[in-house]
């Protein structure tokens, strides 16, 4: 496998090829020096694990993009670990067209045109990128399930902090944040204010984690 230069960095594997041309990308946005870097050296490390893994450049999508992240989370690296981060690399891979545009979720079950109406809204309305979207449909369908579709109109604050209390815990610091997240966004879901924060040291969302609280907006 090839390599890809520039000036200060060296990627290697199957994104070496485009490696020169995210840089001039991602420049041309207005991005500084330094966030150039940092984001060429992420496309470094996404082309090493896809090398590992035995695939090529046109079977990345978000599904591969979130086994990259949980790699890094389970080696205990707490930089480029969130779904958020994957955009950049992914746009611009999509707009030179090596990466298939991103498959529409299609789902079975009652809840599936609530999250139908759910991803218009965070597209439309919230304009958020593709891999965010799918971030926090991910979170909404693992909240529905254990909703009766019926009482979907009904549904409170106190209904999302019992889904957030069990789970939170199971998750990274950053994982839970991105849990959270996607439930302070479901307003179309729910119709009701966004839940306080939570973190695995305080699942409940009450304020008294010993890790800073977030602000999502």
């Amino acid at each position: 496998m090839g390599s890809g230069h520039v000036s200060w960095c060296t990627v290697r594997g199957p994104l070496a090829p485009w490696a020169a041309g995210f840089e001039r990308w991602l420049a041309a946005r207005g991005y500084a020096r330094l966030s150039v870097r940092k984001r060429v050296c992420q496309l470094a490390r996404l082309s090493c694990w896809l090398e590992r893994e035995g695939l090529a450049v046109r079977e990345l999508n978000e599904q591969r993009a979130e086994l990259f992240l949980a790699a890094r989370r389970e080696a205990g690296y707490v930089t480029w670990v969130t779904s958020r981060c994957m955009e950049l690399p992914l746009a611009y891979l999509r707009e030179v067209g090596v990466v298939p545009p991103a498959a529409a979720v299609v789902s079975e079950g009652p809840w599936t045109g609530v999250l139908a109406g759910y991803r218009d809204y965070l597209v439309q309305e919230r304009g958020l990128a593709s891999l965010t979207v799918a971030g926090y449909e991910r979170v909404a369908r693992l909240f529905l399930e254990g909703q009766h579709p019926g009482r979907l109109e009904s549904l409170t604050a106190a209904d999302v902090s019992g889904f957030l209390a069990p789970e939170c815990p199971r998750r990274s610091v950053s994982g839970a944040r991105e849990l959270v997240a996607g439930s302070a966004s479901d307003r179309p879901l729910r119709r009701r204010p966004p839940l306080p924060p939570c973190t695995p040291h305080d699942p409940a969302g009450t304020g008294s984690a010993r890790v800073p609280r977030v602000r999502f907006r």
